[in-house]
């Protein structure tokens, strides 16, 4: 029983030193949308958390200011029409108005698994080149990589595409 006890805590004690060095690596997923509409009434809508669940096909709620060192709430829908998904609160860590916002979200605690969303806003002949990225790190990360390769881009791109479609509404 000795043997089987130290067999599995060696086990144990390898698999934790493998996620330790692997998940120390950060796993950054971007993408990118040209739109048809001035960096600053992009900037305006992402600065506007309150109304994300208005247009975003992904968000439920959404609530914060959007100001460095701020917290944010964030309830993505759930799988179910209607329900809830994972709610988080992430903390500004990076504003340059109108050109890039970043957030940081622990999820347990920062060693075991933290997100960072960040938007950069670029100036482009057509408008606005927004390029939307999210950052995975942390001991859990490399267990959740195909998962966050295969179902964040859809996520990520379905947003770009809604806050496209708001930013190049005609003004009423």
């Amino acid at each position: 029983m000795k043997k089987v006890f130290l067999v599995v805590l060696a086990v144990v004690i390898a698999c934790t030193v493998f996620l330790f060095f692997k998940g120390r690596k950060m796993q950054v997923i971007t993408t990118e949308i040209e739109i048809s509409a001035p960096p600053e009434k992009v900037w305006a809508i992402i600065a506007d958390v309150n109304k994300w669940q208005d247009w975003s096909p992904i968000i439920n709620k959404s609530s914060g200011s959007v100001s460095e060192g701020s917290k944010l709430n964030i309830t993505m829908k759930g799988k179910v029409e209607g329900e809830d998904g994972p709610q988080y609160s992430p903390t500004i860590t990076k504003l340059d108005r109108p050109k890039f916002f970043r957030w940081r979200a622990y999820m347990l605690t920062g060693f075991l698994f933290t997100n960072d969303k960040i938007f950069e806003l670029e100036a482009s002949s057509s408008g606005t080149r927004l390029i939307h990225k999210e950052l995975f790190k942390g001991l859990l990360a490399p267990l959740f990589c195909d998962h966050m390769e295969t179902g964040v881009p859809p996520m990520l791109n379905a947003m770009n595409k809604a806050l496209k479609e708001l930013a190049e509404k005609p003004a009423l």
